[in-house]
């Protein structure tokens, strides 16, 4: 079957809206956004890698983004003695861009949806409710919503696209399952006013007594976030506030380094980090962004897996056909699948135990101290973004971490 789509509604209006909806206008289609504005200005997704700078190019919004963004020029990552690593990215040898921003997500998400308007997106600042139409795979925007969007489509839209997020607006309508990771962390983080940063502008991730935690340089303030598993997060208080507060004074690690600081914002908590929907598309509607899948905010890919997924959306209904579809599921979920197996080799010890290794047997084998630097540079596009889903990148760090693994212990890297 080949979709001959000239209309589309998209249900949500954060970046992934806010991309595809601005390539599909540029391309002739009549687009509506159907967004509430949020009230909690704090989002997961502060810190960018440098493939997102790509699509906010592509919006034409950059300049503004640097305005009120910090510049993030690298990424650290401290385990233990053993593992205290930091990548820069003008080291990173290809076509990525040099740098990254850490930003203000409430700022950041108007900036893009404001490209969207300008780009001759319709914007309705109210939810639109969706309907199944029995016995088939059909979707259809409510009789009242229609004429809330006073009859913007002239009938029903041709496609109506999921980005709803966490909402997950039409997996429930639907049934569509999900694929759940193995870990059922709860995150909890607020924005603070200082907190030690070894790197200026890096992202720091680092594991702390029981889970790990990132600190996020912004504007005036550091975002510090904490990822740990519920039976240890009960003993720190009842109330997320408490919890967070408790984590900051009585943590080993986090006591360090946010020494002295004062939490600026209430705390946001959020549950089970990694979830991929079963089904990405039916007859008429398409999943996108977190609604499609999220994985995990330890290595920033949240935001680039959103965004790079609404330009392959953009092209999929652009060119309408069966094929592409599946195409669109396929690499969506691949790229996923890559970054789950990247995360678990995080959580599991095994990935940076490959740097501590390596450095090892650098000092013993001239050919290995020869090979390191086409191994890092390999190491560094993956997490800039550049080569996160390609298959050769993604079997040599898996080949690479278990040689490592059968021979240094990953364990006494592992996030408890």
């Amino acid at each position: 079957m080949n979709r001959k789509i000239r209309s589309v509604a998209i249900l949500g209006g954060g970046p992934a809206a806010s991309v595809l909806a601005t390539l599909l206008v540029r391309a002739g289609l009549r687009v509506a956004i159907f967004h509430v504005p949020k009230i909690q200005p704090l989002t997961v997704g502060e810190s960018l890698v440098p493939a997102v700078v790509l699509y906010i190019r592509l919006l034409g919004v950059e300049d503004e983004v640097r305005s009120f963004s910090q510049f993030k020029p690298g990424a650290t990552v401290n385990l233990n003695e053993r593992v205290d690593f930091h990548i820069k990215f003008a080291d990173i040898r290809g076509p990525m861009p040099t740098y990254a921003y850490n930003v203000p997500r409430d700022k950041f998400d108007v900036t893009v949806l404001n490209a969207a308007r300008k780009a001759g997106v319709k914007v309705f600042e109210f939810a639109a409710k969706v309907e199944k139409i029995p016995g088939t795979d059909k979707i259809k925007l409510a009789d009242e919503t229609i004429a809330a969007a006073e009859n913007y489509f002239d009938g029903q839209p041709d496609m109506i696209v999921d980005a709803t997020g966490r909402i997950r607006m039409l997996p429930k309508l639907l049934g569509i399952g999900a694929r759940e990771g193995g870990r059922k962390d709860t995150a909890l983080f607020a924005h603070v006013d200082k907190a030690y940063i070894k790197h200026e502008g890096h992202i720091h991730t680092t594991r702390i007594d029981h889970g790990l935690s990132w600190r996020i340089p912004l504007p005036g303030k550091v975002s510090v976030g904490i990822v740990i598993a519920p039976e240890h997060l009960a003993k720190f208080g009842a109330t997320k506030e408490e919890r967070y507060d408790n984590l900051l004074k009585q943590d080993s690690v986090l006591a360090e380094a946010t020494k002295g600081a004062t939490r600026l914002t209430p705390v946001v908590e959020h549950l089970n980090y990694q979830l991929v929907s079963e089904r990405l598309y039916g007859e008429n509607w398409a999943l996108v962004g977190d609604t499609a899948g999220f994985i995990d905010p330890v290595f920033s890919s949240g935001l680039f897996l959103s965004m790079q997924g609404a330009t392959w959306l953009a092209k999929t209904i652009l060119n309408g056909s069966d094929r592409a579809y599946e195409k669109y599921q396929r690499d969506c979920l691949h790229h996923l699948g890559c970054w789950q197996e990247i995360v678990k080799g995080f959580y599991d010890g095994r990935l940076f135990n490959t740097i501590y290794f390596g450095e090892k047997m650098e000092k013993k084998y001239w050919w290995i101290r020869a090979m390191s630097p086409w191994y890092r540079n390999h190491f560094g596009k993956i997490f800039s973004g550049a080569l996160s889903n390609s298959d050769f990148s993604i079997g040599m760090m898996r080949w690479v971490a278990d040689y490592s693994a059968k021979r240094e212990n990953h364990e006494l890297l592992r996030i408890r």
